[in-house]
């Protein structure tokens, strides 16, 4: 940009600000569930992580991986595969990677003499790191965030050995200590790996604590693990009581460093993130709630952990006083017989639409369908809506807006030019797409009882929105979104 004029500068410099505003400021869909493969290099505080991500019931670990670092990749093999025989899954792949022989910290001795968990009959796999990171991406359908604890020598190897497997990863989580300058331990491990991955394309979150002066897993934690009844509580307790722990503990030596990717996966939300300007596709955090993550980690000790992704609840509410009287019969029914998801989407629905209408309450159930037959989270959907823009069916439309996460803020629904106004939705994800359509007797009824409430209240009287709300309620109760579509799939 040297030679260009002032003012072509200011317009390139424009462009590139609305190129990133546009390309980040949107969050990434909201996931209730994520597949995951560690690598790690085997620290105190990658044990601590590793625990973290096993306890969760909505994080599936796909495989662990070694590398070079606080332990040789061998030896850190066994504390993982003795971590995994304490949380009973054993049946995750673990493979080493290769030795560096520059690489020999002086807190090896340390991490060497602790105990992960009892003797394991668990085995290595046959092939090496880099080896099982491909066959895993390879095998699966849906991409996948890799959790980098340590320096990036096995991804990058990967990479090398086959470049299309870059298509494959979601995002890399690394800890590292800085971005700028790039400087830390696990980048001082392998810095051309770290350069060339950090060079890919793919999209890396770097993570570091800060030197945050109290980001301590402190005595109170530690405490709080001998105190709780879980696996988690369980498997770090036994850790902390071990004397060579216990004597440092006491000495708060015990920084939140990798343990912050968890957190960092689990509650984003909690994180300051900046993009680094020179490669959009690289972030790095620049603040933390501290009190926060200190909390999440207690609620996970506890077993009172909630992965939801909700905007401001941290659990939804189902607790019958919180609901109005003539909802709280219906509250137990409804979530056994449709399930958590769908109540949810339609509390929701009701609060924001201002009243419990029949097809608001359609619309939630048709979008919790449409999730379904996806298999996806909120926020990944592209909806074209055929509810028009009056009343009653056009309140489809919020029903749908609120259980699949297509906003019109977002972008991610539209009203559909057509002349023809029905309650029905054309659901897109990647290349597929479903049309799901109220069926006709379902459809009939509901216009019976509309029309049935305008001939007895006409439609500016009290009666007649008692009688909706008393529908409606019928209807959230006794519909199963499982019977009362027509779903069709529409070929590209």
């Amino acid at each position: 940009m040297k030679n260009l004029p002032s003012v072509k500068r200011i317009i390139v410099s424009i462009w590139l600000i609305l190129f990133i505003t546009n390309s980040w400021s949107q969050p990434r869909p909201v996931k209730l569930s994520s597949s995951v493969i560690i690598d790690t290099d085997c620290g105190f505080d990658d044990m601590r992580a590793i625990s973290l991500l096993l306890a969760q019931p909505e994080i599936t670990v796909k495989a662990i991986l070694t590398s070079d670092g606080s332990l040789p990749p061998k030896e850190g093999s066994e504390k993982v595969l003795s971590l995994l025989n304490e949380f009973e899954k054993s049946n995750i792949p673990v493979a080493c990677g290769e030795v560096e022989k520059s690489i020999n910290p002086a807190w090896r001795p340390f991490c060497r003499n602790i105990s992960w968990g009892s003797q394991s009959n668990g085995q290595l796999t046959n092939i090496n790191a880099a080896d099982l990171l491909l066959k895993v991406l390879n095998s699966e359908s849906e991409k996948i965030t890799l959790v980098c604890l340590g320096s990036l020598t096995n991804i990058y190897e990967a990479i090398r050995k086959d470049p299309t497997v870059l298509k494959k990863v979601d995002r890399i989580i690394w800890y590292n200590d800085a971005v700028k300058p790039l400087e830390g331990f696990n980048y001082e491990c392998d810095k051309e790996s770290a350069n060339s991955v950090l060079k890919s394309g793919l999209r890396v979150d770097v993570i570091s604590n800060l030197n945050f002066e109290n980001a301590l897993f402190d005595t109170s934690l530690a405490d709080l693990c001998a105190k709780s009844d879980t696996k988690l509580a369980h498997v770090l307790g036994n850790v902390f009581s071990q004397q060579i722990v216990n004597e440092k503990l006491k000495e708060n030596h015990y920084k939140l460093c990798d343990d912050l990717l968890v957190l960092y996966l689990t509650n984003p939300e909690l994180f300051g993130i900046n993009t680094d300007i020179d490669k959009l596709y690289v972030r790095y955090n620049t603040d933390y709630n501290l009190n926060g993550i200190k909390e999440a980690i207690s609620d996970m000790i506890k077993g009172i952990y909630e992965i939801e992704r909700n905007v401001v609840f941290n659990k939804f509410p189902v607790q019958r006083e919180l609901f109005n009287y003539d909802v709280r019969p219906i509250i137990d029914s409804a979530i056994a017989r449709y399930g958590y998801e769908e109540w949810k989407a339609n509390v929701m629905t009701d609060e924001f639409h201002g009243h419990l209408g029949v097809f608001s309450i359609v619309g939630a159930k048709m979008g919790i369908k449409a999730r379904e037959i996806f298999g996806v989270e909120p926020d990944m959907l592209e909806v074209i809506t055929y509810a028009g823009t009056k009343p009653p069916y056009s309140c489809l439309t919020d029903g749908i807006q609120v259980s699949t996460g297509a906003t019109l803020g977002m972008g991610t629904i539209r009203l559909a030019q057509d002349s023809e106004v029905q309650p029905s939705a054309i659901f897109t994800y990647k290349n597929q797409s479903v049309r799901i359509t109220l069926k006709k007797e379902y459809l009939e009824k509901v216009d019976a009882d509309i029309n049935e409430g305008i001939v007895k209240f006409g439609l500016m009287d009290d009666g007649y929105w008692k009688l909706v709300r008393r529908n409606a309620l019928k209807y959230w109760l006794e519909w199963d979104r499982n019977k009362i579509f027509d779903i069709v799939e529409i070929r590209q």
